[in-house]
């Protein structure tokens, strides 16, 4: 692992996407040591590394570095890149979790994000697709073109999942 003399350094997963994506916009890297090391299934859970890949999708230059277990993260963020990215979020979170951070990166970032992000739109712990889009209408052009079911897992009588392919452009507006 990689350690340098200004990387910031904590334990544990709690707001895991919260310093990355602060790690990101302040240009300092951050190693984060004791991910779920006491738990039966130890590191880095499926979602977490997927928001990693997602992250060095859209930046240029970043330099990752997991250890074996999962257990120890190490990101040094690169340039705020942007431009057409695709993204197969992982199925354990709604894409949500993957939005409410892009709609933070994307305003910095040196070309307009345009991606499109494939996984469940809807779970009961992250916020749905139409609820991000509200908030944020005055300050990025959000838009999603023709969602299609592709599979329906029932949940409960009265909710399920669907698995849609999303298209969203984020600009900002200045």
């Amino acid at each position: 692992m990689a350690t340098q003399a200004n990387s910031l350094s904590y334990a544990g997963c709690n707001f895991l996407r919260q310093r990355l994506v602060l790690s990101t916009l302040s240009g300092r890297p951050v190693k984060i040591r004791k991910i779920r090391a006491r738990d039966d299934n130890p590191g880095l859970r499926d979602f977490e590394a997927s928001f990693i890949r997602l992250l060095d999708k859209i930046t240029n230059g970043s330099r990752i570095e997991i250890n074996q277990t999962g257990t120890t993260l190490y990101y040094q963020p690169g340039l705020l890149y942007g431009g057409s990215v695709e993204h197969d979020c992982s199925v354990l979170r709604g894409i949500g979790y993957y939005l409410e951070s892009l709609l933070c990166l994307a305003p910095f970032m040196k070309h307009p994000l345009k991606i499109v992000l494939r996984g469940v739109t809807n779970d009961q712990v992250d916020p749905s697709v139409s609820i991000e889009n509200k908030p944020w209408c005055g300050f990025c052009f959000v838009s999603c073109h023709n969602p299609t079911c592709e599979k329906k897992v029932p949940r409960k009588a009265f909710y399920f999942k669907c698995i849609f392919l999303l298209l969203f452009t984020l600009r900002f507006r200045g």
